[in-house]
This record gives structure tokens, C-alpha cells and sequence, in this order.
């Protein structure tokens, strides 16, 4: 790879535009945001959502929902590098903490807490309310080990790319329901999660 070509793949959108303009069939969220050149690809996934969610809007690319990927249309794939994305180009609306994580453990599948903090823009308290609720209704496992310095996660029930839907019992939590499949699934209490799962926490 040339000095000129390695510079272009640690732009994001640069990176980015390239990897979908040279694909030949749908390529996958999770294979965009790793073939970026850069240190820490986990940085790189609330960015590289933007960036498809502002080409999307333009009608530069498209999305397959299932699995999540994206396909850039013909006529865009004549432009060597993104065009502007105008004033009248559909805005995509403002993702929630809960989907920002969400799509964030989608990519990672495998993270601790500092990592999802990172990628997904999100305060650790928020991160660890929401971590603690899919791993109490089964979406992740906790998978500490000894000398860690911050709790580790992976995911274990992969579903669609909207983060699995919340049900309420008054203010209270109680269970989460996987859009994909419609599957309701009861939070497990913290206790018998932890002393199941947990080889050690920091």
C-alpha cells in the first residue's frame, strides 16, 4: 500500500467511502468500521454511523437490515471521494444512549466498560445501567478475569440493530423484549447473575 493510500484509510470518511465504493455486495457494519486503519477501531463506531446515516439520507447508499449492511448505489461509486452532503439531505434523527450502546456492543462484542464508554459516547453510569440490564436478561455475559482493571462484557444473544425494548412495571425495569423476534425476556435478579457468571470483580 502506498503512503498516499494508507493517509487515505486513516480518514474515516475517507476510509469509509473507499471500503463501500470497491464493494461488490453488501458489506457488513462491523467489517466497515474494522477495515479503518486506525489504532483503536472500537473509537471509530459512532462516527462511521454518522457518516452512513448522512450518505443514506442523501441517497448515496443503502441499508440491508438483515444482517445490518450497506450497498452503495451506482451512480455514487463514480465519485472518488464523498461528495457534500447538502442543507437538503435528510438528518437522521438523534440516537438514544440506549441505541448508541446498543449498536456498539453489535460491532465490539467483546469490550469492558472504558471501551463502550469510548465508542459509544455515553457517561459510565449510564453505560453500566444499561450493560447490567442485557446481562440480566441474557443478551450479554459478564466474562471477568483476574487483574482486570475494569468489568468485561461479551455479547451472547446477538439480535437486530435496534436496541431490545424496555418493559416497565411503573419506574421499575422488568424485562426486555428482542424486536427481531418478539422474545420477552424477564431480567434475572442481579445476585444470581453475578454469582453465576462473575470469576472476579474489580
Amino acid at each position: 500500500m502506498t503512503f498516499t493510500a494508507t493517509a487515505r484509510m486513516r480518514d474515516p470518511a475517507l476510509a469509509t467511502w473507499t471500503i463501500l465504493r470497491f464493494a461488490n455486495a453488501p458489506i457488513r457494519l462491523a467489517d466497515i468500521v474494522l477495515a479503518n486503519d486506525r489504532a483503536d477501531p472500537c473509537a471509530n463506531v459512532s462516527e462511521t454511523l454518522l457518516l452512513l446515516n448522512r450518505w443514506r439520507g442523501a441517497g448515496l447508499i443503502e441499508r440491508i437490515e438483515k444482517p445490518e449492511s450497506y450497498i452503495m448505489h451506482a451512480q455514487a461509486r463514480t465519485f472518488r471521494d464523498p461528495p457534500a452532503v447538502g442543507e437538503t439531505a435528510r438528518e437522521p434523527k438523534p440516537r438514544s444512549t440506549r441505541q448508541r450502546i446498543w449498536s456498539a456492543v453489535r460491532v465490539m462484542r467483546n469490550f469492558d466498560l472504558v471501551e463502550i464508554c469510548f465508542a459509544a459516547t455515553v457517561e459510565a453510569r449510564a453505560a453500566r445501567r444499561v450493560l447490567n440490564q442485557l446481562t440480566r436478561a441474557g443478551f450479554l455475559v459478564r466474562i471477568d478475569r483476574q487483574g482486570d482493571d475494569h468489568p468485561r462484557w461479551r455479547l451472547c444473544r446477538p439480535s437486530g440493530p435496534h436496541h431490545p425494548r424496555v418493559e416497565y412495571a411503573g419506574r421499575t425495569v422488568v424485562a426486555l423484549v428482542d424486536r427481531k423476534s418478539g422474545q420477552r425476556f424477564a431480567l434475572a435478579q442481579s445476585q444470581k447473575i453475578l454469582s453465576a457468571v462473575i470469576h472476579h470483580v474489580s
